[in-house]
């Protein structure tokens, strides 16, 4: 196992090879979490508020079971007047 030293500050550096495999570069954010008396990071993406609906649990249940049914056959092919016909319906 590999170790880091921490700085007066607090700081570490993250090793070239690490940052490489994780894609992590300057200005980057990480996540961070105490598990089990560990020190979890990983890389953060940041989502524009607008687009934070997504990614409620509500919703992800919703595209698992949508991608799930398309995986699986259960879905319609429509003709586009048809299509339209029945969302008036």
């Amino acid at each position: 196992m590999k170790t880091l030293t921490i700085s007066q500050k607090g700081q570490v550096a993250i090793p070239k090879e690490v940052r490489e495999t994780l894609h992590i570069k300057a200005g980057d954010q990480l996540a961070f979490r105490v598990e089990k008396g560990k020190i979890i990071l990983e890389p953060a993406v940041n989502i524009p508020r607008s687009q934070t609906w997504f990614w409620t649990s509500e919703v992800q249940k919703k595209v698992k079971k949508a991608d799930k049914n398309f995986k699986e056959g259960n879905f319609k092919t429509y003709e586009i007047d048809t299509f339209v016909k029945e969302l008036k319906d």
